[in-house]
């Protein structure tokens, strides 16, 4: 009777490994599948005609056209018009191009975007503010092949300023290290929008205080490369999309995220970006 038993125990456990070897065999291919279906929701043809409207002659910084999807492209400016974007249509485009600019107008005009559930579609750059809120201005963001977006640590004279940096050196003579906390000096900004900005970030974001959001691959060499100047200077990142899913709380697909330093130092000097931007693998 123990023999038997032991020899009906000794099946359950090898069906059970060999269940188990299947579920591992099919795992890579049930990932894949789930990753169509994500990217199928996408619909690329559509978002490759609106780029190729934005490229063409119209208004600046913001278009519509005429089946009502929406197109910024250019800095923000502190005080922008965001009117236009109330005629956006429901599940309407976002196709946005920017190197970034002032917070508030920009979390005025996501705003409007996310009220019309429209997509947000970046091509060629979005650099700064631009990926800081643009990129999870929604619920969803697609970001074409050969479009760079990045990061980096803003620097203001307003003490209020939510995210800034500045370098502190513990004892006279040692290397200053990197900072991030409220921005000393200069005069207290007289803005206002900080408090709709924390707001966009709780609604979007896993955790707010992960603004701008980095890896710790980035982080050590953008310390390393303050302390060895010793002075402020702008630095941007790249940010690998296996981080996105514990970050933003948007969707978002890359069509091709840069392969390599080399790839994004190519893209770089091809969109003329003054500033030397870190890839992060």
């Amino acid at each position: 009777m123990r023999v038997g038993m032991s020899i009906g125990a000794a099946f359950a456990v090898r069906r059970a490994a060999q269940g188990l070897l299947i579920i591992l065999m099919l795992l890579p291919y049930y990932r894949l599948e789930k990753l169509r279906a994500q990217e199928a929701a996408f619909d690329r043809e559509r978002y490759y005609h609106a780029v190729e409207y934005c490229r063409g002659e119209v208004a600046r910084p913001i278009a519509l056209s005429a089946d009502g999807q929406i197109l910024f492209d250019g800095a923000v400016p502190a005080y922008l018009d965001v009117s236009r974007a109330k005629d956006l249509k429901e599940n309407g485009l976002f196709v946005v191009r920017s190197p970034g600019g002032n917070s508030g107008s920009a979390v005025a005009l996501s705003n409007i975007v996310r009220d019309r559930h429209a997509t947000v579609v970046v091509y060629d750059f979005c650099n700064s503010v631009c990926a800081t809120v643009f990129l999870i201005a929604s619920y969803q963001t697609y970001v074409l092949r050969n479009a760079l977006v990045t990061w980096h640590y803003p620097q203001s004279g307003d003490p209020t300023h939510p995210f800034c940096t500045f370098l502190t050196a513990l004892r006279e003579g040692e290397p200053r290290k990197l900072e991030l906390g409220p921005c000393h000096g200069g005069e207290r900004g007289t803005y206002g929008f900080w408090p709709a900005l924390d707001r966009f970030f709780l609604e979007r974001m896993m955790n707010p205080s992960d603004v701008p959001p980095d890896s710790l691959y980035v982080r050590k060499i953008v310390s390393s490369r303050y302390a060895e100047r010793g002075v402020y200077s702008d630095i941007l990142w790249t940010l690998h999309p296996r981080y996105y899913p514990q970050l933003f709380k948007t969707k978002i697909v890359y069509e091709a995220y840069p392969q390599s330093q080399e790839e994004v130092d190519e893209m770089r000097a091809r969109l003329r970006l003054p500033v030397s931007v870190i890839y992060d693998p």
